[in-house]
């Protein structure tokens, strides 16, 4: 009887570990969850009420991401009638390996072309799009194509036709990157709602949180193995200190989004790939 307990809890165990396995290479990296916020806030005039901006980065696409997936990202991100998409960097997985043909840059053009969003497209780049000159001109070049706007350390106003509107800030990559706050804040008031966008996590020590509401970043995929002990090994530089979820520091908000692709490995434990969505309230 012993031993075939013992049996029994090596077979559970064996079970458990063949379930995990398949969860973290087949199903976490394809299938992408949404993180759904509603932000109140007096900075938020009442013509913004409802608006809506999707976040989605590290699309490291031609390793979990192709065209297939991209497809369902597009359909998904649509499906919120965005007022606003922003996208944290990190576009083609380790570019200067894995240079697109024609074909497949036509491909990942269109499908973020088919993002649509009623009063603009903004974006950062992230390291693995500032490896080179030559990938940062393909990067921006594609980005371009598909509408978006990419903010070096720069920021923009969006409106949707009424008095009020939010800032929109982009702040460079800390690795291979030169962030200037100074410069992205130029003119920025902190009378208004603002989103900064950096593809690094660790900035939120950096930013000026008397002018930045919500800070959003990725870069570091949530750990991507989040697994205590080992995550700290999957941990890039510039996400050592903010890597998974929410931080709050002086009313300030950090969300660190899992991103929706991979690097190195297909596998994501504890770490779904993932987008994010806000809808602003007025609290005036």
């Amino acid at each position: 009887m012993k031993h075939k307990k013992i049996l029994l809890l090596l077979l559970i165990i064996v079970l458990m570990g063949l379930f995990t396995a398949y969860n973290a290479f087949f199903i976490n990296p394809k299938v992408i969850t949404v993180e759904e916020n509603t932000i109140v806030s007096d900075k938020i005039g009442h013509d913004l009420d409802g608006f809506t901006v999707v976040f989605f980065t590290d699309l490291h696409y031609t390793t979990s991401i192709k065209q297939e997936e991209l497809q369902n990202l597009t359909d998904l991100i649509n499906s919120f009638d965005p007022d606003v998409i922003l996208f944290g960097g990190d576009l083609v997985d380790h570019y200067s390996r894995n240079l697109l043909n024609e074909s497949e840059e036509a491909i990942l053009t269109q499908g973020l072309k088919d993002m649509k969003a009623r009063y603009g497209k903004y974006a950062v780049l992230g390291n693995h799009d500032i490896d080179s000159d030559i990938i940062v001109e393909n990067v921006t070049r594609i980005l371009t194509a598909a509408d978006f706007s990419i903010l070096n350390n720069q920021n923009i106003k969006v409106r949707n036709g009424g008095s009020s509107y939010l800032n929109i800030v982009g702040i460079e990559s800390m690795m291979l990157g030169n962030p200037d706050i100074s410069l992205a804040y130029e003119g920025v008031s902190d009378n208004a709602y603002t989103i900064a966008l950096c593809h690094t996590p660790d900035i939120f020590d950096k930013i000026d949180t008397n002018k930045t509401d919500l800070l959003l970043a990725g870069h570091s995929h949530g750990g991507q193995i989040n697994i205590l002990l080992i995550v700290n090994n999957f941990l890039p530089d510039g996400a050592k200190k903010y890597f998974h979820g929410r931080y709050v520091k002086d009313n300030t908000i950090l969300d660190v989004s899992n991103g929706v692709g991979t690097t190195k490995n297909e596998a994501r434990i504890f770490a779904d790939a993932q987008i994010n969505v806000y809808k602003f309230k007025s609290g005036q």
